[in-house]
């Protein structure tokens, strides 16, 4: 098991040249884990790529179907104030903490390409050339 961080999982959904990281990621730990902002995160994403005309509404609802299923049971809920407590420990907003929370509370490793969370939370977070 492996929890994904928003960027991982956009990737993964998207495709393209990007996602071929996060393609091989799954092949390799087809159990994703994440907090369940995750999915408010991605939506908002997603709604961006339609406001631009990157994709349709039912294009950018399917990919938030696909990955709400590679999450399936695993979506985790975090207290508040176990992420306030690693958002200040890491110097991480607290959307980003929580995502080291559960791979905290999990005992398993973050998959994450963003720089705060891999240089604030290093014991459980890993970039892409580690996947």
């Amino acid at each position: 098991m492996i929890v994904v961080d928003t960027n991982v999982m956009v990737r993964f959904v998207v495709g393209g040249r990007q996602g071929a990281d996060a393609a091989r990621l799954f092949l390799k730990d087809p159990e994703w884990a994440a907090p369940a902002i995750l999915m408010s995160e991605l939506t908002n994403v997603l709604l961006g790529f339609v406001r631009r005309g990157s994709m349709t509404p039912d294009q950018a609802k399917a990919m938030c179907d696909d990955a709400a299923t590679v999450l399936g049971p695993r979506v985790i809920s975090v207290p508040p104030d176990r992420v306030m407590d690693v958002a200040l420990e890491c110097g991480l907003t607290a959307y980003d903490a929580e995502f080291v929370v559960v791979a905290r509370q999990l005992g398993v490793r973050l998959a994450t390409g963003d720089k705060a969370t891999l240089s604030g939370a290093g014991d459980v977070a890993v970039g892409r050339r580690v996947w």
